[in-house]
């Protein structure tokens, strides 16, 4: 996994998101735009920079299952104002269709990181 970063933008070798810094004249000059997030949240650096690496860990989880850390994904989560769930959410509403395998978001033991797994996957629900 590699992140990117230079001085206006942020990249991932493996999610396919980006922040960007916003330069315009306004208030909000110097504040960052992270992808995967409605454009009118502004983050700080470090904000944008921990939303790349939470996004690194949800792809990363999905394309080799290990079991995603889920207290460090929520701090990350967290700093973004945001829960878990809404983050693995917001991903999949913008990962490539037929990206992955849609058999395993049933391994998921969590109820709401099943559904959103499931929702990354494209399927509706699992089979018991």
């Amino acid at each position: 996994m590699a992140i990117t970063a230079t001085d206006w933008l942020i990249t991932s070798d493996v999610a396919q998101e980006a922040a960007f810094r916003i330069d315009l004249p306004e208030e909000d000059r110097g504040k960052w735009v992270l992808s995967y997030l409605p454009t009118s949240r502004r983050l700080t650096r470090d904000q944008a920079m921990t939303g790349m690496v939470l996004a690194e860990m949800i792809v990363l989880d999905q394309l080799y299952p290990a079991g995603l850390d889920q207290e460090v994904a929520q701090l990350h989560a967290t700093e973004l104002g945001l829960s878990l769930h809404d983050v693995m959410s917001l991903l999949a509403m913008r990962a490539p269709a037929g990206s992955t395998d849609p058999e395993e978001p049933c391994a998921a033991t969590d109820d709401r990181l099943r559904s959103a797994s499931a929702l990354f996957h494209g399927t509706t629900s699992c089979a018991a």
